[in-house]
């Protein structure tokens, strides 16, 4: 054990969920999804998945605790229509 509060929520969950979160909330498919993990989220406590359209054709994503501490933060970049 590391010393983490409690059980360790998989990154590449974390990643799923931000994709999803996009397809949710967009109407062009994403091209590719580039992630990154920061810090770990935990099992016994809330976390966020955000997103954001850019001007670009790109969509920012990332995921955040409670506390909104940064976790793993994402770049889509999207079909175009």
């Amino acid at each position: 054990m590391e010393g983490y509060p409690g059980l360790v929520v998989h990154g590449p969950l974390i990643a799923t969920l931000l994709a999803d979160l996009l397809r949710r909330h967009s109407s062009a498919p994403a091209k590719s999804l580039r992630f990154r993990a920061i810090s770990p989220l935990f099992y016994n406590a809330p976390f966020a998945v955000c997103g954001m359209p850019e001007p670009d054709g790109r969509a920012s994503l990332w995921a955040q605790n409670a506390d909104g501490a940064l976790a793993m933060k994402a770049e889509a970049v999207m079909h175009s229509a």
